[in-house]
């Protein structure tokens, strides 16, 4: 049997643990489509190695789909998943789910924004661990989204969305100056955040009709 390296296998879990988690489930509509329709709650892991960022952590071509993902790979990524506490693996190791049940998606999603932040201006190219890396410092990070442009969704739109394991971490923050790559830093709730980009979002639609953005296909957020 094919086994995953250290690195790859660390990167893997974490990324598995993560599709599945309270910060991810409730809002990943395809993720949380597809856990729904099934029976167990258990989903085809070679779809979730399918995803762009397992494809890029297990070396997989960008152009694979799930019944491109040889089986080799997905029987190594289940000897993986396992180990987790958070994470239920078939016997046969080609389906994987969560361990317990999800909570009602709107409850979770009150409780997450309750303890996350929105955090700007960040350099356009930042890179993911690195906002976490800084944030760690003032508490456990949860999650960090870099939310995109509403107008161009491949640019990231210079707001970093930071969530804490507690409401108390993100509070304490929120009286924090903090400046990041050399720029002082805004910091808001994610409420207030939400709210903006609906605006955005309103105006941007009403000055550009046509434009319909992309419905289906998994967004990595």
């Amino acid at each position: 049997a094919v086994s995953l390296d250290e690195t790859k296998a660390k990167n893997v879990l974490r990324q598995v643990e993560f599709y599945f988690s309270d910060s991810n489930l409730p809002r990943d509509g395809f993720l949380r489509k597809t856990v729904e329709e099934s029976e167990d709650g258990l989903v085809s892991l070679a779809l979730i190695c399918s995803f762009a960022k397992m494809r890029s952590h297990l070396g997989l071509d960008a152009t694979v789909k799930e019944d491109g993902v040889p089986e080799t790979t997905v029987l190594a990524v289940a000897k993986v998943l396992r180990c987790s506490a958070a994470l239920r693996v078939s016997e046969d190791g080609k389906r994987v789910g969560r361990a317990n049940e999800l909570l009602k998606p709107d409850e979770i999603i009150v409780q997450i924004d309750s303890r996350s932040i929105a955090v700007s201006p960040l350099p356009h190219n930042v890179k993911l661990e690195d906002v976490q890396s800084f944030f760690t410092q003032y508490g456990k990070v949860n999650s960090v989204r870099l939310p995109k442009h509403v107008s161009d969704k491949r640019q990231f739109c210079g707001t970093a969305l930071v969530e804490f394991s507690e409401e108390d971490e993100a509070n304490n923050i929120m009286n924090n100056k903090l400046s990041f790559a050399g720029a002082d830093l805004e910091i808001k709730t994610k409420k207030e955040f939400d709210a903006e980009m609906e605006a955005k979002k309103e105006a941007y639609e009403k000055s550009h009709p046509n434009t319909h953005p992309n419905k289906n296909g998994h967004d990595e957020g």
